[in-house]
Formats: C-alpha cells, structure tokens, sequence
C-alpha cells in the first residue's frame, strides 16, 4: 500500500493492485489528491 500511495503521490502509473481487498480505493484517494491540488 505505502508504494502505491507514492506513486499516487508522485503522479506515477500504478503497479499491481490485485492484493488489495477493495481497489477501488485508489481511485478514491486519486479522486482526492486530484481535488486537493486543485485547491492549492
């Protein structure tokens, strides 16, 4: 997870997602990221 958060973070592609329990979860935090740098 903490790598996938840094790719996130960094703007990067995604590696394997396939062992999280819901993936959908980062597209929310994504989601988030993308609203937040918008407010800055």
């Amino acid at each position: 997870m903490r790598r996938l958060l840094k790719d996130v973070v960094e703007g990067r592609e995604l590696g394997d997602t396939t062992t999280l329990a819901d993936s959908a979860v980062v597209t929310e935090i994504q989601s988030k990221k993308a609203i937040s740098n918008e407010s800055d």
